[in-house]
């Protein structure tokens, strides 16, 4: 995604569509938010936020005709899906998790001396490769529990969560590499 060269005078500062040129990212260290022009031609915003809360993140993803950082993160903690975190292998699936379950991939791909990369293009060849730096980080930002060692337990919940962020195909490669270990 190309990012944004508008930017805000403030968080009160409203916004449409036709000032962003690209996406635009906020992230503090209790907020990240993310505008794009929605990509159907309609004159909306699309924003997904994450708002750190008590015990957890809630995430919020919505259009708007009109919008401001400050309105956009109030609304994520108001109506926004909340999920506890730090995320812990296998915990139930919901729209704000994907980052978590890959950070815990790519984990277990360093602690078993695997490429996180290579072992992604098994699974999806024609796909462009996520930034894996970036995913761990924003899965830290968040917060993920990662297990102090990979037994077969840790193996399944990992696999569980891959399954719930819908990388099916990766979770098939990497069962087939845990069957022969």
């Amino acid at each position: 995604m190309k990012p944004a060269t508008y930017r805000p005078k403030t968080g009160f500062h409203p916004f449409t569509v036709a000032e962003l040129d690209g996406t635009l990212f906020h992230r503090t260290a209790s907020e990240d938010l993310c505008f794009w022009p929605c990509p159907y031609g309609t004159s909306e915003v699309v924003f997904e936020g994450f708002v750190k809360s008590d015990g957890g993140i809630r995430h919020l993803v919505h259009r708007y005709d009109r919008v401001t950082l400050h309105g956009a993160a109030l609304d994520t903690l108001e109506h926004g899906t909340f999920s506890l975190r730090p995320y812990q292998l296998a915990q139930a699936g919901d729209g704000s998790i994907t980052s978590c379950a890959l950070a815990l991939f790519v984990r277990w791909c360093k602690e078993t001396g695997r490429c996180p990369t290579t072992l992604y293009k098994q699974a999806y060849d024609r796909e462009h490769t996520p930034d894996w730096a970036e995913t761990v980080a924003f899965a830290d930002w968040q917060g993920v529990a990662y297990p102090a060692r990979w037994g077969a337990t840790e193996v399944a919940g990992l696999l569980e969560s891959l399954h719930a962020v819908n990388y099916h195909s990766l979770a098939g490669v990497l069962a087939q590499l845990a069957a022969s270990l």
